[in-house]
């Protein structure tokens, strides 16, 4: 037994064996030692590793571990477990739509989701009950926790919620001395210089910017201030993957073309020199983006074109998509729950610039994955009909338009109960616009199944999921097909 059992131990990513052990190795892949040290891991669980380090902890006393080896990893004398969540209870927005989907398919989703049966069965591990270290629980879900109160039933000491590098390590000395913790932390938003660099290859994710500032009411990061990570931090992030063979890098921001500016202007010469730094490294095979605003984009289309040249989103090398969030197609809706989205463009040019951006992103070499909001609190029929009307539009671009029930995070969370009737939309034309966006989506996918699965691995895993993928598509639009009168 290794010498960081005695310290503290991370719980990385989610036990698989929900479903057949051969099937769960290949959707969720873990890569970790025969003592349980992950060899890649959850970003933001390599960002609290490289704070604890920094604050003085040694290698040897932490460890991210692979939540299939706790019974290896966790001993008498671990003192620690942090624990990070994404959807504990399953009500994010990504179950809540299955959810949904099911239902107008004529099934009844009583059963627990994937991760909130393994979030518990984490919690829950023989050897954490046994053992009884302090749990620590952080990332982006800790709200249904909070929320829901469940967090004493739940044998949780301390829960982090909003950034961990400044309050983690002295929450993790407090726990080690045998102090008392509080039960419920604020962890405030970091200064760039104290966000410290990952020491554990994060399954090829960096991050460049951090929070996004419109203010959008729905959502956590978009009440955070922006912030530009400096590009030598950037870059030593990139090496630690290279080293760890994550040679596919995916630059993570919530507007990458908005790195190094100080408010919505971009800021050309930070982010060319940006990208192009990262893509000459050694050995990086891909430098791809995640998230942009819609606003942006079509405010800067030379800024995104240039990009565009740089990191080459062709159907050459892999399927490139790239997220935006349109959330409603009303001007009216959107002054409400996203009044900064549009600028520097009005809310009532907002439909005309969602199109324009997708299209100048589709121009580029980008497909986009949209996403609209069904059930907003103050949302009336023609708030739907306009998101209806601009999807209509818009089903021809190389899209994916994805409309999620409205859940309760954000400043509105306390706005509607955690519970899978209240995130129904109320009326059939809000479920139908679910319904009609995830046929077509389905469609897109289906047919572009070998795209999606290209870099899924050896020959043979990428024919399974394909397969796999094909199967499920094919039996969802069935039933949608269905489900809206259609043959």
């Amino acid at each position: 037994m290794s010498d960081y059992h005695t310290y503290l131990g991370f719980a990385s990513g989610l036990p698989a064996d929900v479903l057949p052990p051969w099937l769960g190795g290949i959707l969720f892949p873990t890569r970790s030692s025969p003592d349980g040290r992950a060899t890649t891991a959850q970003y933001g669980l390599c960002k609290v590793e490289a704070s604890l380090l920094e604050y003085g902890f040694s290698g040897e006393e932490v460890a991210i571990v692979d939540p299939k080896k706790l019974d290896v990893a966790v001993g008498p004398n671990t003192k620690v477990v942090g624990v990070g969540v994404l959807d504990p209870l399953g009500v994010n927005y990504g179950t809540a739509l299955l959810r949904v989907l099911l239902k107008l398919m004529g099934y009844e989703a009583r059963l627990q989701s994937y991760m909130s049966w393994a979030t518990m069965r984490l919690l829950s591990h023989p050897s954490v009950l046994k053992y009884r270290p302090r749990v620590i629980v952080g990332g982006q879900g800790v709200w249904e926790i909070v929320d829901s109160g469940l967090q004493d039933r739940l044998g949780i000491d301390c829960i982090v919620e909003g950034e961990g590098e400044v309050v983690a390590p002295e929450l993790f000395a407090k726990a080690l001395r045998g102090e008392e913790l509080p039960k419920y932390v604020v962890g405030k938003p970091a200064d760039p210089w104290r966000i410290p660099v990952i020491r554990t290859p994060s399954k090829g994710i960096v991050e460049i910017t951090r929070g996004c500032g419109r203010g959008c009411r729905f959502c956590n990061p978009t009440l955070l201030y922006f912030r530009t990570i400096p590009l030598e931090k950037v870059l030593r992030e990139v090496a630690v993957n290279v080293a760890g063979s994550e040679t596919r890098i995916t630059l993570h921001s919530e507007d990458f073309l908005r790195y190094g500016s100080r408010g919505l202007k971009p800021n050309p010469d930070a982010l060319l020199k940006l990208l192009k730094s990262v893509t000459k490294v050694t050995e990086v095979e891909e430098v791809s983006v995640d998230f942009v605003t819609a606003s942006t984009a079509a405010a800067n289309p030379s800024l995104l074109k240039a990009s565009a040249e740089i990191l080459r989103p062709t159907w050459s090398r892999r399927f490139s998509v790239i997220q935006l969030g349109i959330e409603a197609a009303s001007p009216r809706l959107i002054r409400i729950v996203a009044p900064g989205k549009p600028r520097p463009f009005t809310a009532e040019e907002w439909p005309r610039v969602v199109e324009d951006s997708i299209a100048l992103l589709n121009e580029c070499g980008w497909w986009v994955c949209a996403t609209l909001i069904a059930g907003f609190p103050w949302e009336t029929e023609k708030d739907v009909e306009a998101s209806v009307e601009l999807f209509e539009r818009l089903r021809h671009y190389n899209a994916f338009f994805i409309t999620l029930p409205f859940i309760p995070s954000g400043s509105l969370r306390k706005s509607k109960a955690l519970s899978t009737d209240s995130v129904l939309p109320k009326s059939w034309r809000a479920l139908e616009l679910v319904a009609i966006t995830a046929l077509d989506a389905i469609y897109k996918i289906r047919k572009l199944a070998s795209y999606l699965t290209a870099g899924a691995g050896p020959s043979p895993v990428r024919v399974l999921l394909k397969l796999l993928l094909q199967l499920a598509t094919s039996i969802g639009y069935r039933k949608l097909s269905r489900s809206l009168g259609l043959r």
